[in-house]
């Protein structure tokens, strides 16, 4: 692009009123708010941001089905106290070689009572799960290529007896592939906040059986949502569990996955 005489001239000017130091200051103003094409945030930025607007630095946090720590380590940055449930050994030594003693690792998995139980292992460690009802939902379907082929047995504890040992968190995020109503139901303590990952159109009642089964023992509760990764609110409202339950129902909720929150009033 030509640059005219004026142009030239104004240049030289404001150079001499300015000086160097001014003229850096005026190019950084417009490359940070007048910049065409603004970076965008990583996934760790963007959880951090979502996060810190409902956790507070000290406040304790549960992570079941923690894998590798992709919630974890925002969560960590943010200040809060994380006990991480992951039951999948090749999981599980990652975290303890990324995190160590910054957080407490749970290797159970969770259920509804203690026990035993077979757990499905995949090709893809984030596919892994104790829903044989889930596994049979997707493999035909949006996960064919991944493959179930290995089963352990694993010890189960419940929410209830984490909470007895290491206290009330203020959020549970739970991402267990299917298994997420039976970790609900190991429950009965209110909780200020809780997340679910869901998946439509496979499970889409199990979504719904999820907020019935939270508002057993919490009946002040509200519902919102957030569509995959997105990290952001679905809704511009938070709606009441019944409402939810209808927008789940009538398919209005983005089809594929995403995690539901359900919060204290």
């Amino acid at each position: 692009m030509s640059i005219s005489l004026k142009q030239l001239t104004m240049r030289k000017i404001l150079r001499k009123i300015l000086g160097e130091t001014g003229i850096a200051f005026l190019r950084s103003i417009r490359s940070r708010y007048f910049s065409k094409k603004k970076r965008q945030k990583t996934p760790f930025e963007k959880r951090k941001v979502f996060y810190a607007t409902f956790i507070k630095r000290g406040e304790l946090v549960f992570d079941v089905g923690a894998n590798i720590g992709n919630r974890v380590a925002p969560l960590l940055h943010l200040g809060a106290k994380i006990v991480a449930v992951e039951p999948q050994k090749s999981c599980y030594d990652e975290l303890k070689d990324k995190f160590g003693k910054r957080i407490i690792l749970i290797t159970n998995g969770l259920s509804d009572i203690e026990g035993v139980k077979k757990f499905y292992v995949s090709d893809a460690s984030i596919l892994s799960s104790f829903s044989e009802e889930w596994i049979n939902a997707v493999k035909g379907s949006r996960f064919k290529q991944h493959t179930w082929d290995r089963v352990e047995e694993v010890e189960m504890t419940t929410l209830d007896k984490l909470i007895a040992e290491y206290g009330i968190p203020v959020f549970i995020k739970i991402d267990v592939e299917g298994h997420e109503l039976e970790v609900l139901k190991g429950l009965s303590t209110p909780i200020k906040c809780i997340s679910y990952e869901y998946t439509t159109p496979e499970q889409t009642m199990r979504a719904v059986e999820c907020i019935t089964q939270i508002e057993k023992h919490n009946k002040n509760i509200e519902c919102n949502y957030s569509k995959g990764e997105s990290m952001r609110w679905a809704l511009e409202d938070w709606l009441p569990p019944e409402e939810m339950k209808a927008h789940i129902l009538s398919m209005n909720i983005a089809i594929g996955f995403g995690d539901i929150y359900v919060r204290t009033k």
